[in-house]
């Protein structure tokens, strides 16, 4: 009885509701748990489920509460508790907006421009190559157990930065942005090989061209092109699975930065 009064004892309650504010910032924009093809019920069963999980580690903190009576305070640590948890979900956001760029880039250079679905979890319009590449970069995600990486850096932000005394700072902002300007050489690693393959088939066209101008070129390179571009994304899949690797791991490398300089 005395163990059930504590947990609804006010302060504990203002406990959980701040850890709850951190992961649903976390979950509005972190790969998978962020998707829109997730229901809405589990995702909200999914973020109790952790705030219930991560409550007793976060009460033995030593979380900073504001006092009840302080409705400003309490707002300002619950919006303060929500941004850090959207901070965190956009780092690892960045690694699928490379890709999701990348597979733009390869698919226009292809010719499948004109090919664009909708994708279920941006609801935008992207090219087909591109809905491939993110599917297979949330395949390698949850094989490398990217999920799990995420959940340990939200319970690890809480060792660093308690609940009720977060706040975003210049260094934590200016850091994110730095990370966010990784996302165009990612992008260009990961089309690079489609990039320079159809350059060159491209050039030798246009040689061709002009030694056979019979030759209509902008018929003939079409399907070349086509075929060249899917050539290249076979023969380069375990480089981009290499380097998609690396941009995982980095990602955890990259959440633990920020919360150390947000302690």
């Amino acid at each position: 009885m005395n163990e059930i009064a504590s947990l609804l004892s006010p302060g504990r309650i203002v406990v959980f509701v701040l850890v709850l504010a951190r992961i649903v910032g976390l979950t509005i924009l972190a790969p998978l748990f962020g998707s829109r093809m997730v229901p809405a019920r589990v995702r909200i069963a999914l973020v109790v489920f952790l705030a219930v999980a991560m409550l007793p580690t976060v009460a033995a903190a030593g979380a900073v509460t504001p006092r009840l009576t302080s409705t400003l305070a309490l707002v300002l640590a619950l919006a303060a508790e929500t941004a850090i948890g959207l901070l965190l979900g956009l780092i690892a956001q960045f690694v699928f907006g490379a890709v999701q760029m990348a597979g733009e880039l390869a698919g226009m250079q292809m010719g499948l421009g004109l090919a664009s679905l909708i994708d279920p979890q941006s609801h935008d319009r992207v090219v087909v190559l591109a809905q491939w590449q993110s599917a297979l970069a949330l395949l390698l995600f949850l094989a490398v157990d990217g999920h799990h990486m995420l959940i340990q850096a939200v319970a690890e932000s809480f060792r660093h930065v308690p609940a009720g005394a977060a706040a975003l700072t210049s260094a934590g902002i200016g850091m994110t942005v730095v990370f966010a300007g990784g996302i165009f050489l990612l992008a260009l690693k990961l089309a690079a090989p489609v990039l320079i393959l159809v350059l060159l088939v491209n050039a030798c066209l246009g040689a061709l061209g002009k030694l056979v101008p019979q030759l209509n070129v902008m018929v003939v390179g079409f399907p070349i092109n086509v075929a060249a571009g899917f050539f290249i994304l076979a023969a380069a899949q375990p480089f981009a699975v290499r380097v998609l690797e690396d941009a995982f791991a980095n990602i955890g490398r990259s959440l633990g930065a920020v919360i150390d300089v947000l302690a």
